[in-house]
């Protein structure tokens, strides 16, 4: 009977998808950047996260995640309609426009709809990723 439950278990659980398989799958060095429609500079504030996209006309760009002060960059990578991150993340583009890039991506089992708004003078951005970008 145990080993019944733990089969089930095995079975309930592998169809999660975690952090630690966005890293396993990374594609981000796989894939050949192209040109977007628009290039330009977007902002979503989820929380006490604030998340912005600076994608440049060849498809390469930069996310910059400010979470509470610490901050996180990562190369993107603009292709297929989707934005492949460093960090091993996927970003499903819906729209991508010179008003907003609404995307939709997963996290541990359950999927994300984001909106990121124009944001080309840096005014929703957070004070540290205006520094770098």
């Amino acid at each position: 009977m145990q080993k019944i439950i733990a089969l089930s278990l095995v079975f309930l659980l592998s169809g999660c998808v975690s952090p630690t398989t966005h890293i396993a799958n990374n594609k981000f060095n796989e894939e050949q950047s192209s040109m977007p429609l628009v290039s330009g500079i977007w902002t979503i504030s989820i929380g006490p996260s604030i998340s912005t996209i600076k994608l440049e006309a060849d498809g390469n760009g930069i996310l910059c995640d400010d979470t509470s002060g610490h901050v996180v960059f990562n190369k993107v990578k603009y292709a297929n309609n989707m934005i492949y991150i460093e960090n091993g993340m996927v970003l499903d583009v819906k729209t991508l426009n010179k008003d907003i890039i609404e995307a939709r991506t997963i996290l541990s089992a359950s999927s994300s709809n984001m909106i990121y708004k124009a944001d080309n003078d840096l005014k929703a951005a957070s004070l540290k990723c205006v520094k770098e970008l």
